[in-house]
């Protein structure tokens, strides 16, 4: 019973931290609502659009390839009195506003915005108006950063071993004073899933998304790599330092340490497409 109650708490502290994550990442879709005549709507923001200009072609003039990127806005619940207005501009930089192609779908509209490279960003203003005065009823301006597509058979294990890496992270450091050679085993359980998915697999997402396999210390500044390199770090000395002298309280802060790092939101100080220098800059 006790350990079903420590394996409980540990999940709820897991799906917490992965529910923060979702709402905090600045790739994450921005949710907003609005009112109109009494009633709510809602919609999600795009943040994160797949390109399909390689950085081969970014090199060159990619912008005479004329190749885009479909974003959709769905709107809940629907209303045909709607219209919306999309202006855009490459960001960062002076670059001026551009108004995006719009077109109406069965559920929502479809955006088409030209391809930007990979860790290419965007700044974009969405408008809703009332088809009948034409006056505005909600407007917002967001920003988003194009990716490659990064296959399932990638992606999936990476999730998984880091979601598992952060689960059992929280029930060794919940164990650490209970039970000591158990929360040893687990920590080995940690290092073997962090240093998989974040050291190894990590890389190989970034190489699909944009191009490079790690840009952390020493090469650069994503915080992502280097949040991952520093969580591995702290489990390796937290595990060694116990194994001939009982040191529990570090199993703890490595476990508190690796929760508060994961607060962090991914992919904050993140890859960015310069294109002055035409290459992926990290820690934007």
């Amino acid at each position: 019973m006790k350990n079903f109650l420590f394996w409980f708490a540990a999940i709820v502290i897991t799906l917490s931290a992965v529910v923060y994550q979702r709402v905090t990442g600045p790739t994450n879709p921005k949710r907003v609502s609005f009112e109109f005549d009494g009633t709510t709507y809602k919609t999600k923001l795009t943040r994160s659009l797949e390109t399909t200009v390689t950085l081969e072609e970014a090199k060159r003039d990619y912008l005479s390839l004329a190749k885009t990127s479909p974003m959709k806005i769905k709107v809940s619940p629907s209303n045909e009195n709607f219209e919306i207005d999309i202006m855009y501009r490459i960001y960062p930089g002076n670059d001026t506003l551009k108004a995006a192609e719009v077109v109406k779908d069965l559920d929502g509209y479809i955006v088409i915005f030209p391809s930007q490279p990979p860790a290419g960003k965007i700044e974009y203003k969405v408008s809703f108006y009332n088809s009948g005065d034409n006056k505005v009823i909600f407007e917002d301006t967001v920003r988003m950063r194009y990716k490659s597509p990064v296959p399932g058979y990638v992606l999936i294990p990476h999730i998984l071993l880091m979601f598992i890496g952060m689960l059992l992270s929280n029930y060794t450091g919940i164990i650490a004073y209970v039970n000591r050679e158990k929360a040893l085993r687990y920590a080995i359980y940690v290092l073997i899933t962090i240093g998989v998915g974040g050291l190894i697999m990590g890389p190989v997402v970034q190489k699909f998304a944009f191009g490079a396999y790690w840009t952390g210390w020493p090469f650069g500044e994503d915080l992502t790599d280097n949040k991952t390199l520093f969580i591995f770090f702290v489990w390796m000395t937290a595990w060694l330092l116990n194994r001939k002298k009982t040191r529990r309280a570090l199993l703890v802060l490595a476990a508190f340490l690796t929760l508060l790092v994961y607060s962090i939101p991914h992919s904050t100080g993140g890859s960015e497409y310069d294109h002055e220098r035409g290459e992926v800059v990290s820690g934007r």
